[in-house]
């Protein structure tokens, strides 16, 4: 008799450890979590004549499921010059607060020792561009050069969105031109990124500031 009590209490326990799953609240999902990320990349209408659209990351673009993607852009008309645009969506806003925290530290830095033959000039924010978002959470902007050529990297988020932009850079050095874009039209392109978040942004949240 004396385990009677016991026996009693498991049971109680196993059969409300079966409901708690049930108790446990889902996270609510974030404005705009139903339509598709790559309506956010950059379009043609962005580029100058010349330019074509070499890869999308995945393939299909409409797949509201699908919560990172990247599209890449070349220069045909010059044979070089790119750009490169990846965007994240992350559930919760303090994860995309994490994600751009992580390529601000990695992705202006090299990530080797560069070889001595090698080039590498540190990314500064340069004076020729001077545009700052103004709905972007965070927002950098810096140019410098690598051992494949002089770029321009701009990381931004928006609420519980993350995108990245990598834009070859039109630079003379030594008698070799560097085909890609000049400081005006790596501003005009970053307006155009930010005004499309800032579209969407007003979507999602068209109570925010």
């Amino acid at each position: 008799m004396k385990r009677l009590p016991l026996i009693i209490s498991f049971l109680i326990l196993t059969v409300g450890c079966q409901f708690l799953p049930s108790l446990v609240l889902e996270p609510t999902s974030l404005p705009g979590w139903r339509s598709p990320v790559g309506e956010l990349l950059l379009e043609k209408t962005a580029f100058l004549e010349g330019w074509v659209r070499m890869r999308d990351v995945p393939s299909d673009m409409t797949d509201p499921t699908t919560n990172h993607v990247y599209r890449s852009w070349w220069w045909e008309a010059a044979g070089s010059g790119k750009v490169e645009q990846d965007i994240w969506r992350s559930y919760t806003v303090e994860n995309a607060e994490k994600h751009y925290a992580e390529l601000r530290q990695t992705q202006f830095h090299p990530s080797r020792t560069p070889h001595p033959d090698e080039l590498f000039v540190e990314f500064v924010p340069p004076e020729e561009i001077t545009y700052q978002s103004q709905i972007a959470d965070e927002f950098y902007l810096a140019c410098g050069r690598r051992w494949g050529g002089p770029m321009c990297i701009v990381v931004a988020h928006y609420r519980n969105y993350v995108t990245q932009l990598r834009i070859d850079q039109e630079m003379e050095c030594e008698g070799y031109t560097n085909r890609g874009l000049t400081y005006p039209e790596i501003e005009t392109l970053v307006e155009t990124v930010d005004a499309k978040f800032a579209e969407a942004m007003e979507e999602f949240y068209p109570s925010s500031p």
